[in-house]
């Protein structure tokens, strides 16, 4: 019994470390992937963040400059304009 229980163990051995190579090498190509994943996650991140910056300050500088506009057509019609900016005849 000693000895059929011997061989069975080093048949269990070589086929545990068999499996342990295998998932060592899916395991490497896991890791690889969401690597590469993480990578590609951070980018989209990063478009993200920039472009709703971009948009916020353009819609901040279109509401300042409507606002600028708004206050010179206003001038203009109520007659209160600067000097400066009257046309001389």
């Amino acid at each position: 019994m000693g000895v059929a229980s011997g061989i069975a163990h080093i048949f269990q051995s070589i086929l545990e470390t068999i499996q342990g190579i295998f998932a060592a090498i899916f395991h490497m190509f896991e890791f690889a992937l969401r690597s590469v994943m993480s990578v590609f996650q951070g980018f989209v991140n990063f478009v993200e963040g920039t472009l709703g910056f971009a948009i916020h300050n353009f819609f901040i500088l279109g509401t300042v400059a409507a606002a600028i506009l708004a206050y010179v057509l206003y001038t203009q019609r109520q007659g209160t304009a600067p000097v400066s900016r009257r046309v001389k005849n």
